[in-house]
């Protein structure tokens, strides 16, 4: 009987792994229905990592992660392609000013350095958006954005040399109690485990459906599109910028290939597993890039170079960690939305403090409990992009 099963070898899965391997837990396997690691959601991600939210338990788990991602890039030769260029977020109205300011105490109180910048600072740190009605902005220098498929890399590299095993091509298929542990049917044979962890991403509620819990959690398709290259910016927008956020329309940008990576999340979108590219997501961010970008309205888009990804969603955008309280050694570890990688290493830490300490120390994950639900105690976030 293995110590600990977890369902997933996604970035998520993979940093519990790690972690648990840190804690002296290495009796673990990963099951893994792709035929290899981070193959899920973590591929489809934008890469990225942000402290720059609106509620704490998300600015403690970035500001955490942040921190352990500057350590992984240092000790895997830059493996992880962490690029703190930054994130710049800004606003054209009222609304979005009282909002932004309200997440800028929030944030320097948990001990981010992040900036309050005037309009003239924005444009400093971003001449080529567009400076009319600008109000106000924040930037924070550590935010920025690491490459996926080296997270992966990394994490994988460092689980497999404490022993942690992988099984790939391995879709769970069916669950059950048995005992004080739990015994695993798979496409590739029975496991049995005394700890099941849930780090399913898109498919966390079918897994927890399988002991008939009702998890919270559906994936919604989120969708991101490259510029051809543009060359005539070159000489004037360096190659490297921070992550640029119109909070007014949801557009964000960042450079990516020789041109521009364009992100916008439809707040109407409905869950769904579809991965193909909204034929909708175009047309939209056309209609809203103008509003801060309009350097950018003339760019052709790179059609082959436009793809969608799942996040699981929960009601308040945040994650379920912890214990169900019924089954106190099936830990959720789900619900990340579009932020798994920014959230990973500290979900991993509260797992693997869970089972080797009976309670997570680090971070406080009280907030982030699945009763809360049931309890009427939600704590939205707003700052979802």
């Amino acid at each position: 009987m293995k110590d600990v099963a977890i369902v997933g070898a996604g970035v998520i899965g993979l940093a519990v792994a790690r972690e648990l391997g840190r804690a002296g837990i290495r009796d673990v396997v990963l099951l893994e229905r792709e035929g290899a690691a981070g193959r899920g959601s973590t591929a489809r991600a934008n890469g990225g990592v942000r402290a720059q939210w609106r509620t704490r338990p998300n600015i403690d788990f970035s500001r955490f992660t942040i921190e352990q991602l500057e350590l992984l890039d240092r000790d895997t030769d830059g493996l992880p392609g962490f690029k703190q260029a930054g994130y710049l977020l800004f606003t054209g109205t009222e609304t979005g000013e009282n909002a932004l300011r309200q997440g800028w105490e929030l944030q320097r109180a948990c001990g981010v350095d992040v900036a309050w910048l005037a309009p003239g600072q924005v444009l400093r740190h971003a001449p080529f958006i567009r400076p009319d009605g600008l109000r106000a902005g924040t930037f924070c220098g550590t935010d920025g954005f690491i490459d996926p498929h080296g997270v992966v890399q990394a994490l994988q590299s460092q689980a497999r040399t404490m022993g942690i095993e992988g099984r790939f091509e391995t879709k769970v298929t069916g669950i059950r109690q048995a005992g004080e542990g739990f015994a695993i049917a798979t496409t590739s044979g029975e496991v049995a485990a005394r700890w099941l962890v849930n780090a399913a991403g898109a498919d966390a509620a079918r897994i927890g459906a399988m002991l008939g819990i009702d998890l919270p959690c559906r994936p919604v398709r989120r969708n991101l599109a490259c510029t051809d290259p543009v060359a005539a910016y070159d000489a004037t927008i360096p190659s490297l910028i921070p992550m640029c956020v119109d909070l007014d329309t949801g557009v964000l940008i960042r450079r990516e290939s020789g041109g521009f990576l364009i992100a916008w999340s439809n707040p109407d979108d409905l869950p769904g597993t579809d991965t193909s590219v909204d034929p909708a997501f175009l047309p939209a961010v056309a209609e809203r890039i103008g509003n801060r970008f309009p350097f950018l309205e003339g760019v052709g888009i790179d059609r082959k170079n436009c793809w969608a990804g799942l996040y699981p969603e929960t009601p308040d955008h945040h994650a379920i960690v912890g214990p169900v309280d019924s089954m106190p050694r099936f830990l959720q570890c789900i619900g990340f939305g579009g932020h798994g990688i920014m959230h990973s290493i500290a979900a991993g830490r509260a797992i693997a403090e869970l089972i080797a300490a009976g309670r997570s120390t680090t971070l406080d994950i009280h907030p982030l409990r699945l009763a809360r639900f049931a309890e009427g105690d939600l704590i939205p976030e707003t700052a979802v992009l």
